[in-house]
């Protein structure tokens, strides 16, 4: 099983760091986890430009972490210099296990960008990335339908493999989705191998003989973001999981399409390593 035995929580007293909270308190709980909250003072910006800034004040989200983490084993830690710098410092000098955290700063173009500091974050940091984009109120997430969404690249095997001992902690149902951009219909193709080439079909093998009929496998065609979001909604999904690679030649349109899943997805997105490519337990 992937390790959760310790949570980083970044946190800028935003709004969507109050639902940030709520998921890492709900995994910390579930897991037993070690949770640090981090809060960065970048002293080369403004107030207003800090982070991410937004409405909701530092006692708001101080109230959530001492009434919601209540029993939890939880440090709190305030940083100055570059927020992305410290996050990913803090997380590769004390092996942290998952970075919670949200996405976008607030502001006029919250709805076509990904905020810098995720953005760098996601990029670099040598564990998977938690990364919710819309603030909710309510409920904490339940997690009973995981989606694993998969390009069937080398190591997607193990992209997989932590999305299913996931679900598996959770009970939950797991599908894994693979989009063939070729294929323009939104529908799943009659005969898929077809649309596969053989590293594809090989790498496909691997998770069917390694999960079995633990996971259900889907195709469909078009937009490779448009496809894995309409998929995550039609199945009222509580987690959509990707894998990232930090190879060169994955950077433009792979990272493209992993912020646009990210900042349309109706869930939470966690980001992580392909096995063959970097540092995952998965």
């Amino acid at each position: 099983m992937a390790s959760f035995g310790k949570i980083l929580l970044p946190v800028d007293f935003s709004e969507r760091s109050v639902d940030a909270a709520r998921q890492a308190e709900v995994l910390a709980r579930h897991f037993h986890s070690d949770v640090t909250v981090l809060h960065v003072v970048d002293p080369d910006q403004p107030e207003f430009g800090r982070f991410e800034p937004g409405g909701v004040k530092a006692r708001e989200l101080e109230t959530l972490l001492g009434r919601d983490f209540a029993g939890a084993s939880i440090s709190r830690i305030v940083r100055n210099g570059n927020p992305a710098r410290e996050i990913l410092d803090f997380a590769g000098s004390n092996d942290v296990d998952l970075i919670v955290m949200a996405s976008h700063g607030d502001g006029p173009f919250e709805s076509f960008v990904m905020g810098s500091v995720a953005a760098e974050v996601l990029r670099d940091a040598n564990c998977p990335v938690w990364i919710t984009a819309h603030a909710r109120q309510g409920l904490p997430p339940m997690f009973r339908n995981v989606l694993c969404a998969v390009d069937l690249g080398p190591g997607s095997e193990g992209v997989v493999n932590w999305a299913s001992q996931f679900a598996a902690a959770f009970s939950a149902r797991v599908v894994v989705l693979h989009a063939i951009r070729s294929f323009e219909s939104e529908g799943q193709p009659d005969s898929p191998d077809e649309w596969l080439s053989h590293v594809e079909r090989e790498e496909l093998g691997k998770i069917e003989r390694r999960l079995g009929n633990e996971v259900q496998v889907l195709f469909a065609g078009g937009d490779i973001p448009e496809a894995v979001c309409r998929q995550a909604k039609r199945r009222e999904t509580g987690l959509v999981v990707i894998g990232r690679s930090p190879k060169a030649d994955d950077v433009g349109t792979a990272r493209t399409t992993s912020f646009t899943i990210i900042r349309e997805s109706p869930c939470p997105v966690v980001s992580v390593w392909r096995s063959s490519d970097g540092p995952s337990d998965a």
